[in-house]
C-alpha cells in the first residue's frame, strides 16, 4: 500500500514523523510513504500520485484532471476544516474519498481572531513602529481609536469558531451582531447574538470577523459593493479564507479611509514570494500572519494525527471512524 504526502513547500516544514508514526501504526510498517513537493507541474503531481492508495495534503489543489490520473485512488485526507482546492464530487464520481478535520484548533482560531481584532482595533501596529524604529515615546502620535463597550462587533459565520469568537467577544463589552443564514434565532439569542442581514451588518459593525467558510456563495463576500455600505470606519478581520475578500476592492477602502484598519491572517496567494509584492506589506494599518490562527502546540499535533488517521480508516474501509467525509463514497 502506498500513501503520498503531498503539497506546498511551505506546508510541508513541519515533522511529518508524526503523521508517518500514525500511518504505520494503522496500517503497518511495510507501508511505502513517499514525500511531494510540488513544483508547479501539474504532469508531475500526476506522476508523483500514480499507483497512490491514498493522499495527505494541507492545501494542494487537486482538480479533476489530478483526481482522475489515478482511478484506483482510494482517498484523499485534507489536514484542515475547509476543502474547497479538491474536487470532492469528481472524486465522488470515481469512488475517491474525501475526509477534512471537522474540530482541532477552534480556541486558537478564536483567540487569534480577537488578537487581531483587537490589535487593529488599538494601533498596536503603529505604536510599536513609533517606539521600536523612531524611538518616539507619544501616545498622541496617532488618532481614531474608539472605546471597545461603545462597538458593534459583527461576525460573519456562527459555526464552531464563530460561537467561540462571540463569547470572547462579550467578555470585552461588545455588542454583537451576526450574519449567519443557517442558524436559528432562537439559537443566537442564547449565544446573546443578534443575527442580522449582512447589509445590516455592514452598516452597523465597527469590527467585522469572518469566520465562515469559503464556498461559491461566499467568495468575494466582501466586495466592493459591501465596503460602500460600511459606516464606520470598520476593522476588518479575516482568519478563514482569503478568496473571502475581493483584496483590490480591500485596498481602495483602506486607501479611502472607508476601512480603519485590517488583520489578516489569510491570503489569496499565500507564498514567501506573495510578501516581496503584496500591497498589503508594510501597511500600517494591515497586521499580517501567515495562516497561523490555528497553531498551537497541541492544535497542530492534533491536526497531524487527525488527517493521518482520517486517511488509516479511509484505506482500512471503516468509515464510521473518520472524523468527516465531505462526499458520499462507500468504503
Amino acid at each position: 500500500m502506498k500513501i503520498v504526502i503531498a503539497d506546498y513547500k511551505e506546508p510541508l516544514n513541519r515533522d511529518l514523523e508524526i503523521e508517518k508514526h500514525f500511518f504505520r501504526k494503522g496500517l503497518g510498517d511495510d507501508i511505502e510513504i513517499e514525500t511531494y513537493e510540488y513544483n508547479g507541474d501539474v504532469e508531475d503531481l500526476k506522476r508523483a500520485i500514480s499507483g497512490a492508495d491514498g493522499i495527505l495534503t494541507s492545501y494542494l489543489e487537486f482538480p479533476a484532471e489530478v483526481i482522475e490520473s489515478n482511478p484506483n485512488l482510494k482517498g484523499i485526507s485534507i489536514e484542515a476544516t475547509g476543502y474547497n482546492f479538491v474536487d470532492a464530487d469528481a472524486a465522488q464520481k470515481q469512488g475517491t474519498a474525501v475526509a477534512v478535520i471537522g474540530e482541532y484548533c477552534t480556541q486558537e482560531v478564536a483567540d487569534h481572531t480577537m488578537a487581531l481584532a483587537l490589535a487593529v482595533s488599538r494601533k498596536l501596529k503603529h505604536y510599536d513602529r513609533e517606539i521600536e524604529y523612531k524611538h518616539k515615546y507619544d501616545y498622541n502620535s496617532t488618532s481614531g481609536m474608539k472605546r471597545m463597550e461603545d462597538c458593534t462587533f459583527g461576525i460573519m459565520g456562527l459555526g464552531k469558531i464563530g460561537k467561540a469568537v462571540a463569547k470572547r467577544a462579550k467578555g470585552f463589552g461588545f455588542h454583537i451582531i451576526a450574519y449567519s443564514p443557517s442558524w436559528p434565532e432562537k439559537a443566537a439569542q442564547e449565544l446573546g447574538v443578534e443575527l442580522v442581514t449582512k447589509e445590516e451588518l455592514y452598516k452597523r459593525s465597527d469590527i467585522i470577523t469572518l469566520n465562515m467558510r469559503l464556498t461559491p456563495e461566499n467568495e468575494n463576500i466582501l466586495n466592493r459593493d459591501a465596503f460602500e455600505m460600511m459606516e464606520k470606519k470598520t476593522v476588518i478581520v479575516n482568519v478563514s479564507r482569503g478568496q473571502l475578500i475581493d483584496e483590490e476592492a480591500l485596498l481602495e477602502a483602506l486607501d479611502s479611509g472607508k476601512v480603519f484598519g485590517a488583520g489578516l491572517d489569510v491570503l489569496v496567494e499565500e507564498t514567501d514570494e506573495n510578501t516581496k509584492k503584496s500591497p498589503f506589506v508594510g501597511r500600517e494599518d494591515v497586521i499580517l500572519t501567515p495562516h497561523s490562527a490555528f497553531y498551537s502546540d497541541k492544535a497542530l499535533f492534533e491536526c497531524q494525527r487527525i488527517g493521518a488517521e482520517n486517511l488509516v480508516y479511509i484505506l482500512k474501509r471503516e468509515k464510521d471512524k473518520v472524523f468527516r467525509m465531505v462526499n458520499d463514497v462507500e468504503l
